[in-house]
């Protein structure tokens, strides 16, 4: 028997008496008070997932991957110490995109491993980031110009800069960086597959943004995010889905799921990137995933992170038996 255990180790929020799960009878979470006391909390995600493999003497690990390494403030590895996991034996680190909220623990990390791990990521790694931090500067206003010319706003803290995964520093650090634009099989066994997602095509209008910035041959130009990437774990019967930030948008992600496999997705755990989403948006997205597939159980959803407080709350008001919405502390653990 195969076991799959999902850790949320970082997230924006912690909720030490959180009970949702027991009030409703939801058997695949765990929640340890304690451990959410002695946590933190930032803005960022990160998940540690271990396949234990069950028989007659107990529990044994057979693969341990994280998807995501928390932000900058290094939640990941505190989080991971309050519960005393160790590091020294996973087996990879997938990255959703490189975000700095998704990537800030990579480096930390990978000092504690003892193993050479790959790192799976997309190619739009290597290039420099930029966000703004302030509404006197318009999208408009950095699109075509060179590193040189945004220079003073970037020393006047008005936008801020991502630097590129830094290829010496990982393999110095024993990491193997691989790049991949496809689809990726990272474990296979036992009715069990965990696929890392390729480039998620964008069908749908309404998730399209032009909200940031990539440094590409010394222009600035806009940033699609192509490097979004989610975790598709595949069992016999359905499908439990781990999302980055979801920048490619949750109806497209879904689209695209079902053209790799046919199996019923009931759970989606992550990012949905709705926080400044119009009200338009969340009802066609709600509408959506009310109606996507044909499942007889209902679709679980935690929306973490970027998700938006006002997106889970419409969630919930949609009172739709085919939809079950929650929020998740950081601690909370999810087993299946």
């Amino acid at each position: 028997m195969i076991k799959t255990e999902i850790s949320l180790l970082t997230n924006n929020y912690i909720i030490p008496f959180q009970n949702f799960h027991k009030k409703q009878q939801i058997k695949f979470i765990e929640f340890n008070k304690l451990f959410a006391t002695q946590s933190i909390a930032e803005h960022g995600l990160g998940f540690l997932i271990i396949i234990y493999e069950i028989d007659s003497d107990g529990e044994k690990v057979i693969f341990k991957t994280i998807f995501d390494t928390g932000s900058t403030n290094l939640s990941f590895i505190h989080n991971l110490n309050v519960r005393g996991y160790q590091l020294y034996d996973i087996n990879s680190i997938i990255l959703s995109h490189w975000h700095y909220d998704h990537t800030g623990g990579l480096y930390q990390i990978l000092q504690e491993i003892e193993n050479k791990v790959p790192i799976i990521c997309h190619e739009s790694a290597q290039f420099e980031r930029f966000f703004r931090r302030t509404d006197e500067i318009e999208f408009g206003d950095l699109i075509g110009k060179t590193r040189r010319d945004i220079l003073p706003m970037v020393s006047s803290s008005k936008i801020v800069n991502q630097e590129p995964i830094d290829r010496k520093k990982i393999k110095d650090l024993e990491g193997k960086i691989v790049f991949s634009k496809k689809e990726y099989e990272l474990f296979n066994l036992n009715n069990i597959k965990i696929i890392i997602s390729g480039e998620i095509p964008r069908k749908y209008d309404i998730e399209d943004f032009n909200s940031f910035y990539l440094l590409q041959d010394d222009i600035i130009i806009n940033d699609k995010i192509l490097d979004d990437k989610c975790l598709i774990l595949e069992y016999e019967d359905n499908v439990v889905l781990l999302t980055g930030c979801c920048h490619s948008g949750i109806m497209n992600t879904l689209d695209y799921i079902q053209s790799i496999t046919d199996k019923p997705i009931s759970h989606i755990i992550g990012g949905f990137h709705m926080a400044n989403a119009s009200d338009i948006r969340i009802k066609k997205t709600i509408e959506y995933l009310k109606s996507f597939q044909k499942y007889e159980k209902p679709l679980f959803l935690f929306p973490l992170h970027c998700s938006g407080q006002k997106f889970l709350f419409e969630l919930i008001k949609a009172n739709s038996p085919n939809l079950k919405a929650f929020n998740a502390s950081v601690g909370t653990v999810f087993n299946f």
